[in-house]
Order: structure tokens, then sequence, then C-alpha cells
């Protein structure tokens, strides 16, 4: 059997590792890149796209380290959707698909519109007089003030395909996740460094591999609601007294065109095993306060059970403030803990290959021979819908 030599070998072709893995072709590494299910599926394509400024997290009225860890991200974004950034993301220079907002009601969040005032976080944020709202959020009947945020929101497929079409052919399927060095010896395959940026697996691949020791991670679970046909795109937090937004809502579409209401927010922190009913009675009070012009009579739902799986970075369950990295010999584990930190988990990863030595051969070796990585569907496609009346 032929031998197979790779600088870098990741496990994991969700946000995190085609992000690190286009760096890496880029810089010169022979990288293949394995995926047990499909190109961005997991949290991936469970998230709803939104390159956080860090912004929802100052809504105490102060600005905290997360906040400030993730100001700088969506400018980042952007010149990558240019083609101006360390990732080429130009093919999908639409994908920045809208604005995100914060429509908060009379009389909430005073400190918190002082932040925005002051422009502490910078960037391009600021309130939008009544006249000059999105004719989108005018039909929602609206009342309160509307803040424009710099955050964008992508259409997560077209930012998947943008990574991973560049160099497809080094992006094949593992049929035996659950052993991946059992799968390279099959194959015959060797490399300098394993890379794992799988969240939802990583900790047990370590436990397997003995690589745990220190380790700490947490799940987060959610349970996201969907609602369709929404009547037209919105994006928007609907901000409440507290500091997690009472909602937050995207808009993306479904294979056959059909618009959907992606929700996110407080009415979706519960367990994922929770009634699917207690979603969507949050949504219907959340809608009925702060969009009381959507026709909800004739629409259907559905939710979405996951777990948001991080490295710990402190001492309880809080979010961590930047990405985490858990090193042992021969082998790195990487969470980004947000979409939007893809980026920076990149950037601490190179910079661990590059205090270890492992720099790029310059070859690029043809994995034809394994089977290639589908694209996962996106979660609204398999979701199951139903009707507002069986809902009552």
């Amino acid at each position: 059997m032929a031998e197979y030599k790779a600088d870098i070998v990741i496990f994991g072709a969700g946000i995190a590792g085609l992000w690190t893995f286009q760096r890496l072709k880029t810089l010169g590494y022979d990288a293949l890149l394995l995926e047990a299910e499909g190109i961005g599926g997991g949290q991936t394509l469970a998230s709803q796209g939104i390159i956080h400024s860090g912004l929802k997290y100052t809504l105490g009225g102060k600005i905290n380290k997360l906040a400030k860890s993730i100001s700088t991200m969506p400018d980042l974004w952007r010149a990558a959707l240019r083609g101006e950034g360390e990732v080429d993301l130009s093919a999908a220079g639409h994908a920045a698909i809208a604005p995100q907002h914060m429509l908060i009601p009379p009389g909430t969040m005073g400190g918190f519109l002082t932040l925005v005032t002051k422009k502490i976080l910078g960037g391009n944020v600021k309130e939008i007089a009544a006249p000059d709202w999105p004719e989108d959020i005018k039909k929602t009947g609206f009342c309160g003030t509307v803040i424009r945020m710099n955050e964008p929101v992508l259409d997560i497929g077209s930012v998947l395909r943008a990574l991973a079409e560049p160099h497809r052919q080094s992006i094949r399927r593992i049929d035996c996740p659950d052993n991946p060095l059992g799968f390279l010896e099959d194959h015959n395959i060797t490399a300098r460094r394993l890379i794992f940026t799988g969240a939802g697996s990583n900790h047990e691949i370590a436990k397997r591999l003995g690589h745990d020791a220190g380790l700490k991670t947490q799940r987060r679970p959610l349970l996201m609601g969907m609602m369709r046909p929404a009547p037209y795109p919105l994006h928007a937090h609907l901000v409440g007294p507290s500091q997690i937004p009472l909602a937050t809502v995207t808009t993306h579409k479904m294979r056959n065109g059909t618009l959907i209401w992606y929700l996110g927010g407080a009415l979706a922190e519960r367990p994922k095993e929770a009634d699917r009913e207690a979603v969507i009675a949050a949504a219907k009070k959340a809608f009925s306060k702060y969009l009381p012009n959507v026709d909800l009579s004739n629409v259907e739902w559905a939710t979405l059970p996951i777990d948001r799986v991080e490295g710990m970075s402190g001492r309880d369950d809080r979010m961590p403030d930047t990405p985490t990295v858990h090193g042992v010999e021969g082998a790195l584990y990487g969470w980004p803990t947000k979409l939007t930190f893809a980026p920076m988990l990149a950037n601490q990863i190179l910079e661990r290959l590059e205090a270890e030595d492992i720099r790029p051969s310059g070859t690029a070796t043809d994995w034809s021979f394994l089977p290639e990585a589908p694209y996962s569907e996106a979660p609204w496609n398999a979701a199951s819908w139903t009707k507002e009346r069986e809902s009552e």
C-alpha cells in the first residue's frame, strides 16, 4: 500500500476546521480535512449566522471582556468577503445578507443607549430615526428605538462553499470518526500534527486517545425555534430587561425558496429536551409585544435541539471570552466558542504550529482515493413542521 504523508490532518469540517484548513492551504501546508457526516454539519449550520460585534453583551450597561474580544470580528469577516482578508471569501460576497438590528421598547436600556451614543465599541453602530427604519421593520408595527448594529448576518451555506471549494479534493469523508488514528493507520496516512475541531466530539476523542488531562469543556443546551413562511426578511434582537434578548430573529431560505425565521435568544435558552410548545409560546409572546402586525394565523413552527459545546477558560460555566485550544504532544483540540471567533481560533492554532516549528512542506497530496465529504443540509430543510392550528 502506498504511504501518504500530510503536514496536518484536521478532523471536523465545520466553520472552525474549514477556516483553519484554508489558512493552512494558503500558507503551503499539505493539509487533509476529514469529516464524518457532512461539511458544516453540527453547530455551524445550526448557528444563526450572526457575526457578533459584542454589542449584545453590553446589555448590562458595561463593556465586558467578551464584548471587547468580539468587537473587531465583523470588519475582519467583511474584509474576507471582499477577498481582502487572510481567507478569501469573495466567492460568497453575497453572503452578508443583512445587518442585525436591536429593537428596544420605550423606557428600556437607557444605559445601553448611552453606550451606543458614545460608540464605545466602535464601528457603524447607531440609533436610526423612525422615518429611516428599514421597510421590513416598519411593517412589523414595532414601537420604540431601533439600533443598527455593525453585525452582518451571513448565509452560512455560501460561506461553507467558499471555504471548501478551492481545495475540495483535500476534504474527504472518514467512516469511523470514533477511531481517527485507526482510520489513518488503515489508509497508511501519517501527519506531523493532528487538529480536532469537531466541537461536540473533541472531548470524547481526547479521552479515548488519552489526551484529556487538564481538558475542561461545557455544554450549553438550546432549543431553537423556526417559523415558516416568514412574511419578509427580519434580522433583529428583541431586547428586554435582561442581559439576553427575549428573542433573536434571523431570516434564511429553505431549499424551495420559502423564507423562515430562525429564533434564538432567551426563548431558546432551555434544555434541548424541553417541550417545543414552550418555545412556540415564548415566540408568540415576544412577537405580540415587538412585532404586533405579524400575522401568525397561517404559519408552521419547528424546533431544533442542539448542544453548544465549548472549552472552558475559567472556573465556572460562563461563556469563554476567546476561543480555546487544548494541546498535547502531536495533537491540538480547538473550540471557537462562537462562529465569529473562527479566524481567531485559526490564528491560535497557527501560532502553536509555528512555536513547534511545524512548517509548510509546499507539497499537495492527491487524496482522491478517499471518499468525498458531502455538504450538510440546513436544519430547516430537514425539520418536522407543525401547523399553527395544531400548536394551539
